[in-house]
């Protein structure tokens, strides 16, 4: 019989791999983010997650604009999304604080949008949202409780200590 218990290797693994795919990015990306988030300032596993969650195909999800994060990366890429008035299609733009993302004024891009019910979206604190307008706009970096508790990032960061 086998030992089933996985090992430390294993769960770092596993934890990575649910952020990642939680967040629909390829493994190259996402290890770009997470060196990107040790070279800034304060707390890497914060700094990497606030890069994760201020992705526009991420900020397009949580606004309610798409049902899945798999259909936001494609609102995107399809152009259907702009960013302080210009039309973005790529769907690891990074966003800033005061940032405005909101859907193109074209009736294919509003239909998508109000077809995925994006008034009833659950919106998180650090967005500010202008449901008629289809505007949302980055108030300020998100915290450690605006991200689910599933997440062990700290497992992350020992997995790329290696």
């Amino acid at each position: 019989m086998r030992d089933r218990r996985t090992s430390e290797y294993g769960d770092q693994l596993l934890a990575k791999q649910v952020i990642r795919r939680h967040y629909d990015v390829l493994e190259k990306q996402f290890r770009r983010t997470f060196e990107r988030a040790q070279i800034m300032r304060g707390d890497s596993s914060l700094n990497f997650l606030q890069l994760l969650e201020l992705r526009l195909q991420t900020a397009v999800y949580r606004l309610g604009y798409a049902k899945t994060i798999h259909q936001a990366r494609q609102m995107v890429s399809h152009c259907h999304i702009t960013v302080n008035g210009k039309m973005v299609n790529v769907p690891s733009y990074q966003l800033k604080v005061g940032d405005v993302i909101s859907v193109r004024d074209r009736p294919a891009s509003r239909g998508i949008a109000r077809m995925n019910h994006y008034e009833g979206a659950a919106v998180p604190v650090y967005v500010d949202v202008d449901v008629p307008n289809m505007t949302g706009k980055i108030i300020s970096l998100p915290e450690r409780i605006d991200f689910p508790k599933f997440f062990q990032e700290q497992q992350v960061v020992e997995f790329y200590a290696r």
